[in-house]
């Protein structure tokens, strides 16, 4: 593997990691009686970048590299279900954590505005949602790697 597509695959986990806690952090000030929405604005924001940022990162490295060095291996391997059905579950979830990422954000915006106890209910319920399927997409990457030999 060339550095190019190393550091593709290197971007691609800490900048969805960081995604991620951005998108934690948003979550635990929604919970709040009074959310700094600020700072909710400031964090559901930059889990939208990173998580777009991880996106592109990884698209790079899954087709200029895993589809024919990766995938073959672990079909070929004693675990071909971990792309059969963790990878490809990984792929369609991860496609939409950025959008659940992008509803925060722009919740998050309206309740500065105006702060309403649904929408602010709501949101904290798609971000929650946006971290969960974030960490199951994490766990999908390792169990994924793991079965390459």
């Amino acid at each position: 593997m060339s550095t190019i597509l190393a550091s593709a695959l290197i971007l691609h986990i800490v900048l969805g990691l960081v995604g991620l806690a951005c998108i934690h952090f948003a979550l635990m000030q929604l919970i709040r009686r009074e959310p700094p929405y600020g700072f909710v604005v400031k964090a559901s924001f930059s889990a939208v970048v990173f998580l777009l940022l991880s996106w592109a990162s990884g698209a790079y490295y899954y087709v200029t590299y895993y589809g024919n060095a990766v995938k073959p291996r672990i079909l070929d391997s004693a675990y071909p279900w971990a792309h059969q059905v963790i990878m490809e579950s990984k792929e369609h979830v991860f496609l939409l954590i950025p959008f659940l990422a992008i509803a925060v954000w722009l919740s998050s915006l309206a309740l500065r505005k105006n702060d309403n106890v649904n929408l602010k209910t709501a949101a904290a319920a798609v971000a929650a949602a946006a971290l969960a399927l974030g960490v199951f997409v994490a766990a999908a990457g390792i169990i994924v790697s793991g079965a390459v030999r």
